[in-house]
């Protein structure tokens, strides 16, 4: 009888070891869950700010663009206007 009080209170030690690693493991399983849902919000924010980011620089690309053809133009006008007439 004794012996088997002896495992008993064995196996009990044993099941509270497993169970503290088991609640140990847990814990820094939810830890890096919240660090995953993080990173991965992260992640999408930036990949956000990067498209917005594409479509001002493709915007304002664009309008330099027209700007400049629009300068050329003028310029181009300008230069007419100012060439002497031959003589």
């Amino acid at each position: 009888m004794e012996k088997l009080e002896g495992y008993w209170m064995e196996a009990q030690s044993l099941c509270q070891a497993v169970d503290e690693h088991l609640k140990e493991t847990q814990a820094q399983y939810q830890a890096l869950e919240r660090k995953y849902s993080k990173a991965k919000r992260l992640i999408k924010e930036y990949q956000q700010k990067e498209i917005e980011y594409l479509k001002r620089e493709t915007q304002r690309c664009a309008q330099v663009g027209a700007e400049a053809t629009l300068l050329k133009e003028e310029s181009g006008q300008l230069q007419e206007q100012v060439k002497l007439p031959k003589e």
